[in-house]
């Protein structure tokens, strides 16, 4: 990366070869956005951004500094650049704000206003604050017993009980897993997911308040953590935020607690994505619409065999301007289940998923040449004490 005056520079970058602890790590990316949500957006005066670029070239007048990351003394650092002299170099992460305060207090004073937010951060998040509302035991049974909700679906009936083995095996032997799965449940709470990939250790840990509702979910990669989100409860609604809350998810509720939009909003880009649910008398799912800010992005359509039926049968996907461009059928004879996926008409994919009993499965992916792609089998681990 390139920066030549008069464009002043404050930058957030990390060393991989030193391998610092994670509170140092968080420590730094605390004090990095408490900068950015002063300054979001980068300008032809001012780059401020979090960044992988491991060398940077400096320019004033005809004199050239370079910084190059891997010989950095400490994992995270802050590089400043006044566009007059050299570049800094600061490492401690409770003197970022101080050290950057000329440079951003230079540019507050020289920049045009900006057009106002549409989507206010500090707004949106004193306003929730400001509503007093305590879940209860009562809206808890109500919120986790609805199984259109994405995050208590594999709670529902409560039957997940114990640890679940998922392999996924690839390739043309399929012999050696690609992939394992270890999920453990608690009459049917997830409490944690261990996901081992490609020589990667992603794990997952749920965290419960007293009536079962999720209050976190904390992510680590190679036992190092890595990310977090936290969710509040409102009366028609379950926010979804992460511990810097630069962004956040809605899950919209209407009074029979479904879900009937999903929004994320991400208030530094601007943005919003989101979700219209729609459902028939019996509380079947039947449309869903999706787009991104103002703009419709596609539509879908659910199916249903008969008006009791807890899964759809097929469903099929629309663009803004009407045509179909995507479905799927499925068809379920004793305990194989079998899923065609469309794309333009045509047959891309299809999943042949045999039920064992106990939540076990095996799954077989074709591709449109009808030939094997990937197997996943799930098992669940016996007890140390059954026979």
């Amino acid at each position: 990366m390139e920066i030549g005056a008069p464009t002043q520079a404050i930058l957030f970058v990390t060393n991989e070869s030193d391998k610092s602890t994670d509170f140092a790590m968080r420590l730094h990316d605390q004090k990095a956005n408490e900068i950015i949500r002063q300054i979001p957006y980068s300008t032809t005066k001012l780059v401020v951004s979090k960044t992988d670029a491991q060398k940077f070239t400096f320019f004033v007048n005809k004199r050239k500094w370079t910084v190059d990351v891997p010989t950095l003394k400490q994992r995270n650092a802050m590089i400043l650049f006044d566009g007059q002299s050299g570049p800094k170099v600061i490492y401690d992460s409770q003197s970022y704000l101080q050290a950057a305060k000329p440079i951003l207090t230079n540019n507050k004073q020289t920049s045009t206003p900006q057009k106002a937010l549409k989507y206010d951060g500090k707004l949106f998040f004193d306003s929730i604050e400001a509503i007093p509302f305590k879940p209860s035991k009562q809206y808890a049974k109500a919120i986790i017993s609805r199984s259109n909700l994405p995050i208590y679906s594999a709670q529902k009936k409560g039957k997940y009980d114990g640890t679940y083995i998922s392999q996924t095996f690839t390739g043309e032997n399929l012999e050696k897993p690609s992939g394992i799965i270890t999920t453990v449940y608690q009459q049917g709470k997830e409490l944690s997911a261990n996901n081992l990939a490609n020589g990667v250790n992603y794990y997952t840990k749920y965290f419960y308040n007293k009536w079962g509702l999720i209050d976190s979910i904390q992510q680590l990669q190679n036992s190092k953590w890595s990310s977090s989100t936290i969710y509040q409860y409102l009366p028609h609604a379950i926010l979804i935020t992460d511990p810097e809350r630069r962004s956040v998810s809605i899950q919209h509720l209407n009074d029979q607690y479904q879900l009937i939009r999903e929004e994320s909003i991400h208030f530094v880009y601007q943005r919003m994505h989101w979700v219209d649910h729609r459902y028939n008398e019996n509380g079947q799912l039947i449309e869903e619409v999706s787009g991104l800010n103002d703009a419709i992005e596609k539509r879908t359509l659910y199916y249903y065999d008969t008006q009791k039926a807890d899964n759809f049968s097929s469903w099929q996907v629309f663009d803004p301007t009407g045509k179909l461009t995507a479905e799927s059928k499925i068809a379920v004879q004793g305990n194989e289940s079998t899923y065609l996926f469309y794309r333009d008409g045509t047959l891309e994919l299809k999943i042949v998923s045999k039920e064992q009993g106990d939540y076990q499965y095996e799954s077989t992916v074709f591709d449109k040449q009808n030939k094997i792609t990937s197997k996943t089998i799930q098992k669940k681990k016996s007890s140390p004490n059954s026979q």
